[in-house]
């Protein structure tokens, strides 16, 4: 996958998505900063959610429609959608703002309307939440725009995950990415199950990242070391205790430390070794080798009795002891002085 102009993918440095989310404060200003903030962190992109609450649900108070867990326990979808949502009105300075940056801008829609008003825009990349893994219709839409598709997995089946990835690409969608997420706020570790990011690599040859719902960094550096290569971090401003996703999102200035960790993490993957690296080869010295240990006059055997295996790496590594036993020295050696095939008659 690539995406404006960065290629994706195990081979390349991880991707980095600062997910704002309802995380703007009611204020255009307010999500301007967080985007800066996050661009001057790093990130790769910043992403929306582009949604009315009445495309999401509709007003209403019966039991049904009221949080019963998580963060926004007490509160009514429709409640919570209609603080969450980024107003439309907002799109086109995010837009003009993300290219004086530099950093990519893109959304979550969660509406067959909101994708028209996405390609108004001219993304060049679409988000799936989890909860739309289901939404057919939606994912279709999304298909037929061409354009790279990036969807999460949280509550889904493997069997969901198949089925989306098929919708996806028999609507015609440009490259797929997967994001194994843990649909919990914040999620704990145990219920991460990172081993699923391998798996989605092998089944469906695709990038596959993780969209990060926990608090810190242990398990992103986790990730990496099973194969992932895009990360989505919710972000916020340190001053905001208020925002939906204030209570699991990462305060935007500890952004950098998490992007410098993982790409840390990834760099220390590296390849297959085989011998030293240039860092290493200085210690070399420091391996035995066979000495001699008194001195040996010019014509004498090679024993047990003169020879020793010790440190630094002077003279023959001790897989060659065999060799070298029984051998006649061609000149006189000095205690200390490490045996060489050269010295040997």
């Amino acid at each position: 996958m690539k995406i404006n102009g960065i290629n994706i993918g195990c081979a390349y440095k991880p991707y980095v998505i600062a997910e704002m989310s309802g995380n703007h404060l009611g204020s255009l200003d307010s999500a301007c900063e967080l985007m800066e903030k996050s661009a001057s962190a790093g990130a790769n992109a910043f992403k929306l959610q582009t949604y009315s609450a009445s495309t999401l649900t509709m007003d209403c108070a019966r039991e049904e429609y009221i949080v019963r867990d998580g963060p926004w326990d007490g509160r009514t979808l429709y409640d919570l959608y209609s603080q969450g949502h980024t107003p439309n009105e907002w799109l086109q300075p995010l837009a003009k703002l993300a290219n004086k940056l530099g950093i990519t801008l893109f959304s979550t829609p969660f509406g067959l309307q909101e994708v028209e008003i996405l390609e108004d825009l001219g993304v060049q990349v679409y988000k799936i939440a989890s909860f739309e893994i289901t939404y057919t219709q939606l994912l279709k839409k999304i298909g037929s725009t061409g354009k790279p598709v990036i969807f999460s997995t949280g509550l889904a089946t493997l069997k969901e995950i198949s089925d989306a990835v098929e919708i996806l690409r028999n609507a015609g969608s440009g490259p797929i990415a997967i994001l194994k997420c843990t649909t919990s706020y914040p999620a704990s570790v145990t219920d991460l199950n990172l081993k699923t990011i391998d798996y989605l690599i092998k089944k469906f040859d695709v990038p596959v990242g993780f969209s990060d719902h926990t608090i810190g960094t242990n398990a992103a550096i986790a990730a990496i070391g099973v194969g992932a290569s895009i990360f989505e971090k919710h972000v916020k401003l340190d001053k905001d205790s208020t925002s939906v996703d204030s209570n699991f999102s990462l305060p935007v200035s500890k952004l950098h430390d998490y992007i410098i960790n993982i790409n840390q993490a990834y760099d220390s993957i590296g390849k297959v070794q085989d011998g030293p690296t240039l860092n290493e080869k200085g210690y070399l010295k420091y391996r035995r080798s066979i000495v001699a240990s008194r001195d040996i006059m010019k014509g004498e055997l090679l024993s047990e009795e003169n020879i020793v295996i010790i440190r630094p790496s002077i003279g023959v590594a001790p897989v060659h002891l065999d060799s070298v036993i029984g051998k006649k020295v061609k000149e006189s050696l000095a205690l200390g002085q490490g045996i060489t095939f050269e010295a040997l008659e």
